[in-house]
């Protein structure tokens, strides 16, 4: 069988395989992510709380984080196929290059181990990237977020289907970013782009009454022939530089990118781990807090008046029905109107053990702007908004919506 037979059937594979694996995948998605919602809701939440979860999550991901919902989608579908499917990317990128390019030298191809050590080098890089675009998200820029994670949708398929072609001739995954930004950053911006551009933009203009099982058959068809192309481009991409600079790859990189890659790389997965491990924190604090059992005090209630300021002071009592310790001190909510109304919910106390009741203030500060006093139906019919003001570490405070206006 010749060598462009022996392509064809490679490519042939490499597509099939990439289908079932990420058709299965999203199959098993669809079958069981319903009952994996439910049952999350029913381990940890109360009954009575499931219908607020419900449209706090709807609203969450309907309107905040569904771009990038959406492209993380698809950037786990390439890391997934660069994960499991790598030795056959590797035969279909190095028989094309035998068939193609035989004046180049034949490498050596690198081992099975070598292989899946760059794949989860290149794992781990793109979940950087995408952790650092959903920390912007939950900060509220919308815009840099979705720019960064299509920026790494489009570096990740550059990357890892440019990578075969490097590793045969001893480049990591460091060296082969330099390479490709020393010598071809606009033509490998643009190979990314144009194999990962058709699934973000199919995505963008399916019909919405599309059945879920039609859509993400189009979807993954679409994903997987881009990945399959991208491999035998990426070796063109490489072949063009090696034939122009035969020392090009042997060269490695300056020791200064190198420990600047990896300095960078290393700081920000240390920061993603401290911020979101702050979150799980919070989701944890925040899961006791529901758990609770409370009662208003309201034959307690205070409330001052002060000008334009409301002071109201309601104690609640509170039963911890959670197995671990609530505190509840330094809780902020802010409320905003639409320019009539202005102000803060407070909560102090001591904190509560497991089993344990205590009682502690709500203490609500209420500025009313002086159109809520001169028009009190615009007062009473105006939209409010609640966020949470939360203080992670190593960063700004974080704004968390409860619900929009």
């Amino acid at each position: 069988m010749n060598e462009e037979k022996l392509t064809r059937y490679w490519f042939l594979i490499y597509l099939l395989s990439a289908g079932v694996v990420l058709g299965t995948l999203l199959a098993l998605g669809i079958h069981f992510g319903p009952g994996c919602k439910d049952w999350l809701l029913e381990s940890f939440v109360p009954a009575d709380w499931h219908p607020v979860i419900a449209d706090f999550t709807d609203r969450l991901f309907a309107q905040e984080f569904r771009n990038f919902l959406v492209t993380s989608g698809i950037g786990i579908g390439l890391v997934v196929i660069g994960l499991t499917l790598f030795p056959l990317k590797e035969k279909l990128s190095s028989t094309y290059e035998r068939e193609r390019f035989p004046d180049l030298d034949r490498p050596r191809e690198p081992s099975l181990l070598q292989q899946g050590v760059e794949e989860l080098k290149f794992a781990g890089l793109y979940l950087v990237l995408q952790g650092l675009s959903l920390s912007l998200a939950i900060y509220g820029y919308q815009f840099a977020s979705a720019g960064l994670s299509i920026s790494s949708l489009v570096l990740a398929m550059t990357l890892d289907h440019c990578a075969p072609f490097f590793q045969r001739r001893g480049r990591s995954l460091h060296g082969i970013v330099w390479l490709l930004l020393r010598n071809a950053p606009l033509r490998s911006l643009a190979l990314g782009a144009l194999f990962i551009g058709p699934v973000i933009l199919l995505e963008k203009f399916l019909p919405p009454d599309l059945p879920p099982l039609a859509a993400i058959s189009l979807l993954v068809l679409t994903e997987v022939i881009g990945m399959a192309f991208a491999t035998l481009t990426g070796c063109h991409l490489g072949a063009s530089l090696v034939t122009l600079n035969p020392t090009l790859a042997s060269s490695p990189p300056p020791k200064t990118w190198t420990i600047t890659y990896r300095t960078a790389l290393a700081t920000l997965t240390i920061w993603l781990g401290i911020f979101f491990g702050w979150w799980a924190k919070g989701t944890l604090t925040h899961h006791r807090l529901i758990r609770c059992h409370y009662r208003p005090d309201w034959r307690n209630t205070t409330l001052q008046i002060r000008e334009t300021t409301i002071h109201l002071t309601l104690p609640i009592e509170v039963s911890n029905r959670s197995h671990g310790k609530i505190d509840p001190t330094g809780l902020v909510v802010t409320l905003q109107g639409e320019g009539v109304l202005d102000g803060t919910v407070t909560l102090e106390g001591p904190a509560i053990g497991p089993g344990e009741s205590g009682t502690f203030p709500l203490a609500f500060a209420i500025q009313l702007a002086p159109a809520a006093l001169e028009n009190l139906p615009k007062f009473l019919k105006s939209g409010y908004s609640a966020s949470l003001k939360l203080d992670p570490p190593l960063s700004p405070p974080v704004q968390l919506k409860i619900f929009p206006r």
